[in-house]
């Protein structure tokens, strides 16, 4: 049915453990996919100051896609030169990468923000130390985590007042996505149209069909998820929160990352896969 395959996964929950960010478990897989031309795209509510970091740290060369699908970065020459055109898309160089942007800069939501005054943790505006208590980082990381381009992260204490903000800010023209932690507010983008760029660039670039291995653990990632070939939903404290009616859905026995191990196995040997062959 398709010539090749791509794992797209979101980060925090689903390849890191959710309390730890613990990743050892995963590296072998990581490897073997690798190994078998299987691009692994990252797909996150992360930072690229964070993510950077991630890439290097699990040596993936492949593209990914940061602040719940508001850019995606592409490393230089990984596509052929001219491919990616300014024509197509709203594209930038940052730091040895082609930038598609898909949402909006961060200083428009800040301006938002700040009008309507929402009674919530602003995470990028918060003190260093909250940062690290609330997400259990070290100052290190969640500096990164603090340094976004295009997305705010807010913690509500009061149920009611997230619902009334959410509504708001939908009415008021912005992207809204419930994270493990966070309302997360954005452009017009998210995780799923962001992933199927990516999708036809390969697709395009290689003249190949792709499927896709798409692995979420929170409410952030079903838009991902509905849009995969074999959605993998990994157990976290978040994924009950998943409602996805797909017939090829598969959910883990384990939490990440020894879960993100179970459901690409699962994923693999799957009878969808078996066909392919």
């Amino acid at each position: 049915m398709f010539d090749n395959w791509i794992v797209v996964s979101d980060m925090d929950g689903t390849l890191l453990n959710h309390h730890d960010y613990q990743v050892q478990a995963a590296l072998p897989m990581l490897d073997q996919l690798e190994q078998a031309g299987i691009p692994v795209v990252f797909n996150t509510s992360k930072t690229f100051a964070e993510l950077k970091d991630w890439v290097s740290l699990l040596n993936n060369k492949h593209p990914f896609i940061v602040e719940n699908g508001s850019a995606i970065y592409i490393p230089e020459h990984y596509f052929p030169e001219g491919f990616i055109t300014e024509q197509t898309f709203s594209v930038k160089n940052v730091n040895g990468y082609r930038v598609i942007v898909t949402g909006i800069e961060i200083q428009s939501i800040h301006n938002y923000l700040k009008s309507v005054k929402p009674d919530a943790i602003n995470f990028t505006q918060c003190s260093l130390q909250q940062a690290v208590d609330i997400t259990g980082l070290t100052e290190q990381d969640a500096t990164a985590a603090q340094t976004r381009q295009f997305s705010v992260p807010l913690m509500f204490k009061d149920d009611v007042k997230q619902l009334a903000f959410a509504k708001k800010a939908k009415q008021d023209g912005f992207g809204i996505l419930k994270g493990g932690r966070f309302l997360h507010v954005l452009g017009l983008c998210d995780k799923g149209s962001s992933m199927q760029i990516l999708k036809n660039l390969y697709a395009n670039c290689y003249q190949k069909t792709y499927g896709m291995i798409v692995l979420g653990d929170s409410q952030n990632d079903v838009a991902m998820l509905r849009q995969a070939d074999i959605p993998v939903v990994v157990k976290s404290p978040s994924s009950q929160s998943i409602e996805l009616d797909h017939p090829e859905k598969i959910k883990t026995q384990n939490e990440a990352p020894e879960g993100w191990v179970e459901g690409v196995t699962l994923a693999l040997n799957s009878n969808k896969l078996e066909q392919d062959k």
